[in-house]
């Protein structure tokens, strides 16, 4: 019988202890979305969009999860030998390329429309920012194309320029990546925290900590902080693409909670406040619909 040697098996069944507890806290959050948000399906984003978008979410971080840890499963046994991968491994490679680029193109849009819902029709801050997340999607299908490229086995080398231009491409990505979510999640943050304040709400300091939290989207962008500082120290990120998978999706799931418990902020609770009847909006998408419970 073949022994694993614990200095490579080890890692990866701690990778494997994360990403599971990483999931379970996910999937119960998610179970909690799926039961409140149908209260404001008569706002017809929440419906027609946000719903959706956060099982789709889910459905993607599930498939990311498997695949993934068939993937580990497969580098334990192999014990690190270089040799040529089975078509069932390749395939989940892809596949798993695939959802990531899903996952961070959905939460995006989930993110955007958050920011649209906080600061309303506002072309100096929706312009600059959409046009940022152009880029760092542009830059997310070449890297994209790029590894499944150099994933599939075939009779062809890459010179060691178009290596170094992969690289490249990856940190540029990364950096516009990190930039466009962090962007969007301060511009929540900060309208929240301006839109609580302004509607004369009497909360505590906890309350606000809170709505600022959850409706920001912030778990992608700090994911991503850590992500980038343990890169630096050398250190190896335990699963990316599968905590990241996790984490787009857990941001928007969080949002979808406040939307459906009735607590989430937005442009038009200011106008509510100022007929001194406080309601908090549900509306995340449409400028000229209000939902009062």
């Amino acid at each position: 019988m073949a022994q694993f040697p614990a200095s490579y098996s080890l890692p990866r069944f701690i990778n494997a202890v994360i990403q599971c507890a990483a999931y379970g806290a996910y999937a119960v959050i998610f179970g909690f979305a799926i039961w409140i948000l149908p209260r404001k399906f008569n706002v017809p984003a929440v419906k027609m969009f946000f719903f959706p978008a956060i099982i789709a979410l889910f459905f993607f971080a599930t498939l990311n999860i498997v695949l993934n840890l068939v993937i580990e499963m497969d580098s334990i046994l192999d014990l690190g030998e270089v040799k040529e991968k089975p078509n069932l491994i390749i395939v989940a490679v892809f596949i798993v390329e695939i959802t990531f680029t899903l996952s961070d193109v959905l939460g995006d849009m989930i993110l955007f429309c958050r920011v649209y819902a906080v600061w309303g029709s506002r072309k100096e801050v929706l312009f600059p920012l959409l046009a940022v997340l152009l880029i760092a999607k542009a830059f997310e299908l070449i890297v994209v194309a790029t590894t499944i490229q150099m994933t599939i086995p075939k009779k062809l080398t890459f010179s060691s320029r178009v290596v170094t231009f992969y690289r490249a491409f990856v940190y540029v990505f990364a950096f516009v990546n990190a930039f466009a979510n962090l962007s969007m999640t301060v511009l929540i943050a900060s309208r929240v925290l301006w839109i609580s304040r302004r509607c004369g709400l009497k909360l505590r300091w906890y309350h606000r900590t809170i709505a600022v939290i959850t409706e920001s989207g912030i778990i992608y962008p700090l994911f991503l902080i850590i992500e980038g500082a343990m890169i630096t120290t050398s250190l190896r990120p335990p699963s990316p693409t599968t905590i990241g998978v996790i984490s787009m999706g857990l941001g928007p799931t969080l949002i979808a909670v406040r939307v459906g418990s009735g607590s989430a902020y937005d442009h038009q609770s200011l106008r509510v406040a100022q007929s001194s009847h406080i309601v908090l909006s549900t509306d995340i998408g449409l400028e000229s619909q209000h939902y009062q419970p």
